[in-house]
């Protein structure tokens, strides 16, 4: 499942007001730092920045599902070790609960009586 790319208000309202700004003079400097042109950088700071973090994203969209299907490739193989030696050592040997099966003679049975199951 993909992440959710960020849109940005933000960048979107700034756009709006350095058009305004624009309209007005493509040389407007209302003092203090507030120019069109300090507005237009952080404007493409910002932007760069966004598109950065969605690259990122995607890439971790793409690691995600390489992680995903290799660990299905191993669960398949895990399983495939414990079958393989189920057939050649039996179910019930000690081989097979060393890789990790449970021996059929220790399998806990579950003892319901014909009386309980009745009455449920």
């Amino acid at each position: 499942m993909s992440r959710i790319k960020r849109q940005s208000a933000i960048l979107a309202l700034a756009e709006e007001r350095l058009h305004g700004m624009m309209a007005i003079s493509t040389k407007l400097d209302l003092g203090g730092g507030c120019t069109t042109a300090t507005m237009q950088a952080k404007i493409n700071e910002v932007r760069d920045l966004l598109k950065a973090y969605h690259l990122i994203l995607t890439q971790a969209d793409d690691l995600s599902n390489k992680f995903e299907d290799a660990e299905k490739e191993l669960a398949k193989l895990s399983k495939k070790v414990l079958k393989g030696v189920a057939v050649q050592f039996d179910e019930d040997s000690s081989e097979y609960e060393m890789v990790g099966g449970v021996r059929t003679s220790e399998r806990k049975r579950s003892r319901r009586s014909s009386a309980q199951a009745a009455t449920v």
